[in-house]
Formats: structure tokens, sequence, C-alpha cells
């Protein structure tokens, strides 16, 4: 089950949903996992560990059919103004799709590349703002009203500066 990968914001009203119990929550991550075989939504990477899971509906329903196992990368995709303010991430423009740099970030790390070099390649052309304003976050916020989700604009993308668990 893959969803569509793009930088954005949860509406504020939904930023600490309820969650089950811990062993109950426990139980619905290892079901999420299984069902998905320990793979990324939003990018495709297998892993057996550092798996985060992500609501698809952006709501408090904690049903197995509403989570999916998404890597530390695309959670900090998926949550781009809290990855802005951790200094985590930046945002340029690109004509690679987010997983397409997501992959590709993943793969230079596991040749012992560094961050920087790899942003070097990607071909980054300056967003509207700078690549560190949280601004970005801040924009999505005011404009989004009630929705419980806003996106970034394509060809607006996050680019790693600073992630250290990369689960290879």
């Amino acid at each position: 089950m893959m969803l569509v990968l793009r930088p954005g914001v949860t509406n504020n009203r939904l930023w600490n949903p309820v969650r089950p119990p811990e062993a109950e929550w426990k139980r619905l991550r290892q079901q999420v996992l299984e069902r998905c075989n320990h793979t990324c939504a939003g990018c495709g990477h297998r892993a057996l560990k550092w798996m985060n899971l992500h609501h698809l509906l952006d709501s408090g329903d904690n049903t197995v059919g509403n989570l999916v196992p998404v890597c530390v990368a695309c959670h900090a995709v998926l949550h781009v103004g809290r990855s802005l303010e951790h200094e985590v991430v930046q945002v340029w423009q690109s004509r690679m799709s987010q997983a397409e740099i997501v992959r590709t970030t993943r793969n230079g790390v596991a040749k012992g590349r560094s961050l920087l070099q790899i942003k070097k390649d990607l071909h980054l052309v300056p967003g509207p703002l700078p690549a560190d304003s949280e601004e970005y976050a801040n924009n999505l916020i005011r404009k989004m009203g009630s929705k419980p989700r806003a996106y970034l604009d394509e060809p607006l993308c996050a680019v790693f500066v600073n992630l250290k668990n990369w689960q290879l």
C-alpha cells in the first residue's frame, strides 16, 4: 500500500491523536508492519527497525486499515513543519519526486556519502523562500482552514540536511 509522498503539515487539532493503551498500540503496530511486510508506504524501503506508523486519513482512527508504516525519512517529509523546526530538512524545488529524493539520499548514505554531497547532486533550485524557512509550514497552516492536511505545491520538496536514523 503506497501513499503519495509530499511534504505537508497536519492540522493542529489532529496533532495529538488519542492512542489506545500501549499494549493495544503495540498489537496494532505489529499487525500493520506484518501486513505491509515492514515496507515504507512512502518510498518502498523495507526495514525491521525504525518504522513509524502514519494515519492515512489524518484522523484519530487507530484501526489497522487507517495505518501504514513509514520510514523515519518519509515521516519527516510528511511533517515538514516539525522537520524544518528541528533543522532536519530544507525546502527546495526539484524535478525529482519526493520518494525518489528519499531513495537517492538513502542510497548515497549507504555508500558513505554525506548529506551535503548528496544534496549537491540533486540539481536543486531555490524555492520562493529561504530553504530553511519555517514560513513554508506556517503558510500551509494559515491556508489549510479546517482541512486535515495541507501540502507544499510541487515542485517543492524536502531535502535532508540532518537526519540520523536512516535504518540501513
